[in-house]
């Protein structure tokens, strides 16, 4: 767990829409003086500077817009230090998902000639590693907005929209549906990426750590107890691993199956000491 008076600095969003961030740090920064406010989407990059400039620096942020750092920064100095299950009643999807949207009532295959996307900016990259692999009817015109893409949609600029989906509501009002989920975005606390190196063995104590604490926020913990939602994850991360479309994107996609593989063995007692006896056997 994150102690969250450790670093000098520990930077919230003010995104209206990241409010339940910053409620769940708020209480417990004692020090309200180590707090600083950005925009969601700006907050990876500026813990990585801060880190950077000799500061031991934490923030909180959407997984989604961690990610989108991930993907447009080589050898970032950040990493994940908890992540937290976004649980909110309003979210529609269970919790905001990067979605591609369509007109409500049609298919992807009623979009005839150029597909015009238009895409929220700050989901650029993964934006475009889900049309690198996704096939459209046609050729793909990306258009980047930096918000209202509903209201872009309504204008008949564009065919299509990629953009977070919360409560659905502006979607629904914008005649639009889900044609598909893309990303799927819990909390996540990032801070300086620890220099030892953390083995798959280190991966696995931890998520028998979790399994033990079984506490309410421990996504871990939630997995253990829906083995289903467990099953789903597994076979989800399966396919993007076999989708991925660079190296980057997969060393992504491939920790994530493993992490999910690791709490499915955890949680039924297999030991990764016995599968690579197994290993051992196959190959004696």
């Amino acid at each position: 767990m994150v102690d969250y008076n450790s670093g000098e600095v520990f930077i919230i969003p003010k995104n209206s829409g990241l409010e339940i961030c910053r409620s769940m740090v708020m209480d417990k920064i004692s020090d309200k003086n180590k707090m600083q406010e950005v925009r969601g989407e700006d907050v990876p990059y500026l813990v990585e500077k801060l880190i950077e400039s000799g500061k031991k620096a934490y923030g909180i942020t959407g997984e989604d817009l961690y990610k989108e750092f991930i993907l447009s920064y080589n050898n970032p100095k950040v990493s994940i230090i908890e992540k937290i299950p976004w649980n909110d009643a309003e979210n529609v999807l269970g919790k905001p998902t990067l979605c591609l949207l369509g007109q409500h009532g049609k298919k992807l295959e009623d979009v005839k000639g150029t597909v015009r996307i238009g895409i929220n900016r700050k989901y650029k990259k993964i934006a475009d590693e889900f049309i690198q692999k996704k096939k459209f009817p046609g050729k793909v015109e990306r258009l980047y907005f930096s918000g209202a893409t509903e209201s872009i949609f309504m204008s008949k600029i564009v065919d299509l929209v990629i953009d977070i989906v919360y409560s659905g509501k502006s979607a629904r009002e914008a005649g639009l549906e889900v044609y598909e989920k893309i990303f799927s975005s819990d909390i996540v606390i990032i801070g300086p990426k620890e220099n030892k190196d953390f083995t798959l063995q280190d991966l696995y104590e931890k998520i028998q750590e979790r399994m033990r604490e079984n506490a309410d926020s421990s996504y871990t913990s939630k997995l253990v107890r829906d083995p289903e939602l467990l099953k789903r994850k597994i076979i989800e991360e399966a396919a993007e691993v076999i989708t991925a479309k660079n190296r980057n994107e997969l060393i992504w996609e491939a920790a994530d199956l493993i992490y999910f593989l690791f709490v499915m063995m955890a949680k039924d007692g297999v030991s990764i000491q016995e599968v690579e006896k197994e290993n051992g056997r196959r190959n004696g």
